[in-house]
């Protein structure tokens, strides 16, 4: 097997008296203690007025798009977590697939101008394995 990514893990103890703490509190999830925390440090490292932490990428994307208004063709690719596309299909826009790079394997740029038309609101472009879209 070839590892993509390697996983990272705190030390034990600290993992364990995080996760007591939530026993405790009996809050998983959501507007917690911990997900507060993160979010008033996060906001303060990167020096953002505003940050909004939800549980995964799905969430984000579908935030992202009613934020936008969207609701026509979104162009995307279709080498990706299935996540990208039912987002989009989810907030009643429709996807358009350009096709991927063979070196990247990230939606190619040279082809996304020609799938432009009239009914195209947003480009939703994901990195894959680490390769930043270009």
């Amino acid at each position: 097997m070839i590892p993509v990514t390697k996983p990272f893990s705190p030390p034990i103890e600290e993992y364990i008296k995080l996760i007591e703490g939530v026993w405790k509190r009996n809050w998983f999830t959501n507007n917690g203690p911990l997900v507060n925390d993160l979010e008033l440090k996060l906001k303060d490292f990167l020096e953002l007025k505003h940050i909004l932490y939800v549980t995964n990428g799905t969430v984000a994307l579908q935030l992202a798009i009613k934020a936008l208004n969207l609701t026509k063709e979104i162009i995307t690719t279709p080498f990706s977590y299935v996540a990208t596309t039912s987002s989009v299909v989810w907030e009643g826009c429709k996807p358009i697939f350009v096709d991927i790079d063979r070196e990247t394997l990230n939606i190619d740029p040279n082809k996304i101008e020609s799938a432009i038309n009239n009914n195209t609101e947003a480009i939703l472009a994901t990195h894959c394995f680490g390769n930043p879209v270009m």
